[in-house]
């Protein structure tokens, strides 16, 4: 039986829906107008306003000139004090012009440039042979003038039958004899005196300027006439010190392999030793000091001593000295907060293994460069009122602790930088070599300041979408207006101002360039950013794209049919 053909074609064709009524297509259109109307008018203002990346502006070829060392002197003045009150004036005068002259022809490339001053007597007349005072006269500068600056020494010239250069003990005062009317000879001699006695810290400031700078030329010059031997010397040093920083903390440990001993005079031993050497600092740097005790603390379990028959006793193997330290029972204070931390250990082996030592070397101390040092102490045995064993003491005297703290205080002064008279075969005076240190650890926090600034414009020219704060600003130029400071009183000798500039700069350096602000957009790059806003805008944006497409398509086929 055959459909009618009117069947047939409603059979064919699919079911249509029915129109849309006006009225629902301008409710469509107004709700999609209305969505991308706040999207655009309400949400891209507030997104843009906050996600937007703040940078207040930074002088970041200024920063890298700092770190270049375009804006750093090329030479830093040290102002040495003549007095000569036993010399006519005219003859005193002509010594200092001609020593100078010499020293300029020794130093061709001065990092720190000896500049004599002629000033009036010290303070402190010294007695002649028979017993007589000698009359001071003036015929130099006055000591008060602030252009000559704070003497790295103060040098006494008398009038004697040969030359002779001394350095005293207890104070920055030289005393150095010279004939009367001395001829190229003797000046020659105490021109050379001077030069040696300034010239380990003239390489350690040469050495840390190529260190810190690309504009170095004259420090490379200098440290290429020095000896090769001596510029390897300096430079182990440097490498085994702690960085100069304007706070330091000192942790002083007894560890024992058993339970004894159990107490320490660690203060006496702090008061004799360690107390003066930090009340001399004190200008340089803060330091912070804490002890503590841990009983059963054996070395490393990875170190094997062997046993030594000829004197009945435990020796450590060289090669196991750097295992030395247990790092999982120890408890020792790691570098953090404002300072680096130095450690220094005592340790009192356990009674079979007294005494210990190790095997090759003299010494039972050592040290681990930019960490501290350690010591192996193999108290006297005290008898066992019991059963007459001799057994470890149950506490440590302070006179048990001299010697030990004797090697610490020399450990303390080579994890600092100050010079080992002995490395460099010199006899300078420790008052000398504090001030030399002092000196040195201003230029060194002005040089690792101007180097935090190149590192914070290179920074801030490579990563764009890091924010800068306006306290980064601040601190910025905090830290140029006191790097400027610093330069100004470097020229002018004034070591005690130059270092203070030199501690705020570093410390206003170091909080720019590690602001919390700015850290953790450096590890939250573009890239990230994708991955986050996909999986949230994707779901909500691609019904309303496409709702607004239709839309637009609709109204501009209703404007088309409308024009024809």
């Amino acid at each position: 039986m055959e459909l009618p053909a009117d069947a047939i074609a409603a059979t064919a064709a699919p079911k249509q829906p029915p129109p849309e009524k006006p009225e629902a297509i301008r409710v469509r259109t107004r709700v999609v107008f209305s969505f991308w109307a706040v999207i655009l008018l309400l949400g891209l203002p507030t997104w843009w306003k906050t996600t937007s990346i703040y940078r207040a502006e930074l002088p970041l070829q200024e920063m890298l000139n700092w770190a270049e060392g375009s804006n750093a002197p090329s030479a830093y003045p040290l102002h040495i004090w003549i007095s000569a009150p036993e010399f006519p004036c005219d003859e005193a005068q002509f010594i200092v012009h001609e020593i100078q002259k010499i020293l300029d022809d020794m130093n061709e490339y001065p990092i720190l440039h000896q500049r004599l001053h002629l000033v009036d007597p010290f303070p402190v007349p010294r007695r002649k042979e028979d017993g007589t005072v000698p009359i001071s006269q003036r015929c130099g500068g006055d000591r008060r003038d602030q252009d000559l600056g704070e003497p790295a020494l103060k040098l006494l010239i008398e009038p004697a039958s040969a030359f002779k250069f001394d350095l005293e003990t207890s104070t920055t005062t030289a005393l150095a004899h010279i004939p009367s009317n001395a001829v190229a000879g003797e000046m020659k001699d105490l021109a050379q005196a001077l030069y040696q006695t300034f010239r380990f810290e003239q390489i350690a400031a040469a050495l840390y300027t190529v260190a810190s700078t690309t504009q170095n030329q004259n420090a490379q010059a200098f440290l290429k006439s020095q000896p090769y031997e001596i510029v390897t010397s300096v430079e182990k040093q440097i490498n085994r010190a702690y960085k100069s920083s304007p706070d330091f903390h000192l942790t002083f440990s007894l560890f024992a392999a058993s339970g004894a001993p159990s107490s320490w005079d660690i203060q006496a031993a702090l008061q004799n030793h360690i107390q003066p050497l930090t009340r001399a600092l004190s200008k340089t740097a803060n330091f912070e000091i804490t002890t503590q005790i841990q009983l059963y603390s054996a070395y490393s379990p990875a170190i094997h001593p062997v046993t030594d028959d000829s004197r009945n006793g435990t020796l450590l193997q060289q090669k196991d000295l750097t295992a030395f330290v247990n790092a999982a029972e120890w408890p020792l204070a790691p570098s953090i907060g404002d300072g680096p931390t130095i450690n220094f250990i005592l340790y009192v082996p356990s009674r079979d293994q007294v005494p210990l030592g190790i095997a090759g070397l003299g010494t039972t101390s050592w040290l681990i460069p930019q960490w501290g040092g350690i010591q192996i102490l193999n108290p006297v045995l005290t008898p066992n009122p019991m059963n007459d064993d001799l057994t470890l003491p149950h506490h440590l005297s302070a006179g048990v602790l001299d010697k030990p703290f004797e090697i610490v205080a020399a450990q303390l002064l080579s994890l600092l930088g100050i010079s080992n008279i002995d490395e460099l075969g010199s006899s300078l005076p420790l008052h000398l070599r504090l001030g030399a240190y002092n000196r040195l650890s201003a230029l060194t926090l002005y040089l690792r300041a101007a180097s935090s600034l190149g590192s914070l414009s290179r920074l801030a020219q490579h990563l764009n979408n890091i924010p800068i704060p306006k306290n980064v600003a601040q601190l910025v130029d905090d830290t140029i207006g006191n790097l400027t400071a610093c330069s100004q009183a470097f020229l002018g000798s004034q070591w005690h101002a130059a270092l203070s500039h030199a501690k705020s700069a570093y410390m206003d350096s170091e909080k720019a360039f590690f602001d919390k602000s700015m850290v953790g957009q450096v590890y939250f790059p573009d890239e990230h950013k994708v991955a986050v806003y996909l999986p949230l805008l994707g779901p909500i944006g691609l019904p309303l794209l496409v709702g607004l497409l239709r839309e637009l398509k609709r109204l501009a086929t209703k404007t088309t049919l409308v024009d024809k």
